[in-house]
């Protein structure tokens, strides 16, 4: 566990210690790492707590399709918490990318983010799915869950592609759902698949503090027989999937495929690189980290 002042902010910058546990109505505090919490006083604070997103797939040397990563699960209640109760503040850590010289690797799921005490009810926000790599049938991927909210449970979007019907290919991350459940990414298949990442339609900015309203999915990178050694995906915003990356070519000289990084939540995007005539490294985007966010009443 760790200190406060090294993980929460309020507002526009660092809070104290003073911020958050003499808490006054209408603070909102971000905490970004795993600690305890004692409150001095007694307060109410809608909590909401978010599930990493899971990193996305690689595929390398033409060996399978790539999915991106499924978004994290969301959780949220009003809480009554009493002064002098130490209360386990979890946060799940984003899923790693994968990556691959040769042939294929999964990205890794997302980490669970968790509000929990002995005077409450337990709020649990599941981490999504890691990216996945196949030839062999559909690959799905399935957003975390959000569970304990009195207020609202989402689930966040998964990432699906029917490899029967697919050659190669890659897409990008899923979505946070915060209003309703997240975007998925999904494909009726095609002989060469590239889905771009999906984002968030009604970002929560009276949640989040100074969220912009115009926050969007990662772009997708492509590279066919272009010789452009690199292609690298954009990340996404809070809650918007990370893009994918794809490169296939006849370079003389090693490529390379870089999934983006999913924002809070999202699933980072797969890559998928081919060199016929050399080599290749492919790297999947990292899954967005949780968080859980704190609003005094």
């Amino acid at each position: 566990m760790s200190n406060f002042t090294d993980f929460i902010s309020s507002g526009g910058g660092e809070a104290s210690k003073l911020d958050i546990l003499n808490p006054v109505s209408g603070q909102k505090a971000v905490i970004k790492k795993s600690m305890s919490y004692t409150p001095a006083i007694n307060c109410t604070a809608i909590v909401t707590c978010i599930g990493a997103g899971g990193g996305g797939g690689a595929s390398g040397s033409g060996q399978a399709v790539a999915t991106g990563g499924a978004a994290g699960g969301v959780c949220q209640s009003e809480l009554s918490l009493t002064a002098g109760t130490t209360y386990t503040i979890t946060v799940g850590a984003g899923g790693a990318g994968g990556t691959t010289t040769t042939s294929s690797a999964n990205g890794v799921t997302g980490g669970t983010t968790s509000f929990t005490g002995s005077n409450i009810t337990d709020m649990t926000a599941t981490g999504g799915t890691q990216g996945k790599t196949t030839t062999q049938s559909t690959t799905s991927s399935a957003g975390g869950v959000g569970s304990g909210g009195s207020i609202a449970n989402r689930t966040g979007g998964g990432t699906s592609v029917p490899v029967a019907a697919v050659a190669k290919g890659c897409t990008g991350g899923a979505a946070l759902g915060f209003f309703e459940n997240g975007k998925s990414v999904t494909t009726t298949g095609a002989s060469t698949t590239r889905v771009d990442a999906v984002g968030i339609d009604i970002p929560p900015t009276d949640v989040v503090p100074q969220l912009k309203p115009d926050i969007k999915a990662g772009a997708g990178a492509s590279n066919d027989q272009l010789e452009d050694r690199v292609s690298t995906a954009s990340d996404g915003d809070f809650g918007c999937g990370g893009g994918f990356a794809y490169n296939d070519e006849t370079s003389g000289g090693h490529i390379y495929a870089n999934g983006g990084a999913g924002g809070i939540g999202a699933g980072g995007g797969s890559a998928y690189a081919r060199n016929s005539n050399s080599s290749e490294t492919s790297t999947g985007g990292k899954g967005g980290d949780g968080m859980i966010i704190l609003e005094f009443v």
